[in-house]
């Protein structure tokens, strides 16, 4: 690795789905980028294109060691920290090890930043709004950051997650009140796109494989679920850019597309773009994550704060998104094909 560069970022979790895009976005940048992970879920072959990088550097770790951890932030300008377990069905199970170790990372990090004075971000989730737009009736129309958060009991495993990444945010803005570090929090909403992959809950890379594989389309529940999916590229940038804003230091920004769709018109669409014979199947939740799992009817991000810090638009759609994953995956299926 080179060390010309002003700009070092360290990124935990970065080979994850969106840690590898946002690695290969700071490498274009000029940026000096080390990517942190221990490859729980991330996956080295998210990595392929940076690995070649003369300014990347892997270092397999895992983020709560200290004493291994802390040269690598003693290096670097900027630090991403999205180290974390992900998805719906990890979370649904209960696991005292993803508790601890989310737990022990943040608490490493923000010392060591601290410490150094690192610019720092706190990749976070959406999931720590919990239900609320579920149980306020109509109330509330889309998430804004300072919004209630609004969570179901602690024997529903699920909500575990939400509760985790909350306490992640109220360290790190005490970090920030206390310490004056340099400390940005981004929730992320529903953040798909290439190199995603199903396994963990991850509703598109799934409807897509089953239908490419001709396989029924399960739909969990009713479908009447909303979200609002949003572009890797879109949300990286928006990563970028607000670490690069002094106004932004002490601030939380939901990044995301407020352009809801049910989860069952997303299987029609998925089946519609994939030709797909496949049957859409209803699949009740319990089945799919046992009895003790709760569901979120609407989720759908206020990006105004976002808008006015960035000016933030969008730039890719759904259909869009979707046609390029179809044909992602049919080159993974059929490699040597050429769509039509």
């Amino acid at each position: 690795m080179t060390h010309q560069n002003e700009r070092h970022c360290l990124i935990t979790g970065g080979a994850g789905f969106i840690g590898s895009h946002l690695a290969e976005a700071l490498l274009k940048e000029g940026c000096a980028v080390t990517v942190v992970d221990n490859l729980t879920t991330g996956r080295q072959a998210n990595l392929a294109k940076a690995l070649s990088h003369p300014n990347f550097r892997f270092v397999k770790l895992d983020v709560a060691n200290r004493e291994l951890m802390a040269p690598l932030v003693a290096q670097s300008t900027e630090v991403y920290h999205l180290a974390s377990y992900v998805g719906v069905r990890l979370a649904a199970y209960p696991s005292s090890s993803h508790i601890l170790n989310n737990l022990r990372a943040i608490d490493n990090m923000l010392d060591l930043v601290t410490h150094y004075r690192t610019k720092f971000q706190l990749s976070s989730t959406s999931e720590v709004y919990g239900k609320a737009m579920d149980v306020q009736n109509g109330q509330v129309t889309s998430l804004k950051e300072d919004t209630d958060r609004i969570y179901g009991p602690t024997n529903i495993h699920r909500w575990s997650y939400s509760g985790i990444k909350a306490i992640e945010e109220f360290l790190t803005l005490a970090k920030y009140h206390e310490e004056g570090i340099n400390a940005v929090i981004v929730r992320l909403f529903n953040v798909v796109g290439p190199r995603q992959i199903g396994q963990n809950g991850m509703v598109i890379p799934r409807f897509i494989q089953q239908a490419l594989q001709g396989e029924p389309i399960t739909v969990y529940g009713d479908g009447a679920q909303q979200r609002c999916f949003s572009y890797i590229g879109d949300v990286v940038r928006c990563m970028i850019d607000l670490m690069k804003t002094p106004g932004a230091s002490g601030e939380i920004f939901n990044i995301g597309n407020h352009i809801p769709v049910s989860i069952l018109e997303l299987a029609h669409k998925i089946k519609e773009f994939t030709g797909s014979r496949s049957e859409i199947v209803l699949v009740p939740i319990e089945k799919a994550f046992g009895t003790s799992f709760e569901d979120v009817l609407l989720r759908i991000p206020n990006v105004d704060k976002l808008k006015k810090q960035l000016g933030y638009h969008p730039t890719t759609g759904l259909d869009q998104v979707l046609i390029e994953l179809i044909e992602e995956a049919e080159k993974m299926i059929h490699p040597y094909s050429v769509r039509h």
